[in-house]
């Protein structure tokens, strides 16, 4: 195994006395996709290559581009890949949803209409969401050890720090898909049981198909730049490397037990009006607690949001007006569990 030590200056030297950090190589690419649903348009991937062999990483970001901390983190994340690649290769795509950028579409794909986070795996064959998660999946990161998804806190919404681990029944490859989503040091697991993995979704839920690991992370909210959810994308990517051999050990710095979520709930709002919250992401409910109020526009009470399970608030909306069809909540029931 190569050894590797400090320079005065704080670069790393080999054994062989050369500047390691002169010897990794960085690109960036303008890449295409075979489909021709996707035809004319280009995506900025970031390739940085260790010159010793390992494996392939690919990060990406901006699948719901106001979700601007997993954007933020891939710039970091380039810098840091830079100065400390080891062996391998890393991957970067910071923006997938490029036809939201310009009018900062919330949740979905303008060309289309559909959220691309809910159309994994994908065809090469349907829409431009649709054909997109296939080319993620099948060409992009088709031969990578692991893919990284970054997500959290479009406008108008505000999330937990909390990663998802997809379970296909098979114990060694779900103990690693967890070990991948624990690398984050989240408050919040949710597994994905395996019954669930036929319908369309995330990422990681499409890797998850294929056998192939993923790791899926949010934190944010509301569209603003916060350096303690960047943190929380850009230093557990580096605790994923870490894991698959490509950089040194990175330290934790949450020792707290995870919440293991089992379940996910989604609430609406069921009304039109003014909506007053009473939780937070990260705060723990109980069943038939009132979390929410919706009171029309003279200010009467007209409804009760209530949990319907016993469990931890994920996200919720953050804006006051809302409809009967507004998503509010998404709580997740479980259970406290202590990570090795």
């Amino acid at each position: 195994m190569r050894q590797f030590k400090e320079k005065g200056s704080g670069e790393m030297k080999d054994e062989q006395n050369h500047d390691y950090k002169e010897q990794i190589h960085y690109s960036t690419k303008q890449v295409t996709f075979r489909s021709p649903v996707l035809e004319g348009w280009n995506w900025t991937v970031h390739e940085i290559t260790s010159p010793v062999p390992g494996p392939l990483l690919c990060v990406m970001a901006g699948i719901h581009v106001n979700e601007v901390d997993g954007i933020e983190a891939t710039f970091q994340l380039v810098e840091r890949f830079r100065r400390e690649l080891r062996c391998g290769t890393v991957s970067i795509m910071p923006i997938v949803n490029l036809p939201a950028l310009a009018d900062r579409s919330q949740h979905v794909c303008p060309i289309d209409g559909k959220n691309i986070n809910f159309s994994f795996p994908g065809s090469s064959q349907g829409t431009f969401s649709e054909a997109l998660a296939d080319a993620l999946l099948n060409e992009w990161a088709a031969d990578a050890a692991c893919l990284i998804d970054l997500h959290g806190g479009d406008l108008c919404e505000r999330v937990a720090r909390f990663s998802v681990a997809p379970m296909i029944g098979d114990k060694s490859f779900d103990e690693f898909n967890f070990t991948l989503a624990a690398a984050f040091a989240p408050d919040i697991i949710v597994r994905i049981p395996p019954e669930l993995l036929m319908k369309p979704g995330r990422s990681c839920s499409g890797r998850a198909r294929q056998r192939k690991f993923a790791a899926f992370a949010e934190a944010g909210g509301n569209g603003l730049l916060d350096e303690n959810s960047v943190s929380f994308h850009r230093d557990g990517v580096l605790r994923v490397a870490s894991l698959l051999g490509m950089i040194e050990e990175q330290a934790r710095t949450n020792e707290k037990q995870p919440f293991i979520a089992t379940e996910y709930h989604w609430l609406k709002a069921e009304i039109n009006g003014w909506c007053r919250y009473a939780v937070e992401p990260g705060e723990h409910v109980v069943n038939g607690q009132t979390i929410a109020s919706v009171y029309d526009f003279t200010g009467s009470k007209i409804h009760d949001v209530i949990a319907p399970v016993t469990g931890v608030v994920l996200w919720r909306c953050t804006h006051a007006i809302v409809t009967s069809e507004t998503d509010l909540f998404g709580i997740a029931a479980g259970e406290l569990r202590r990570i090795e």
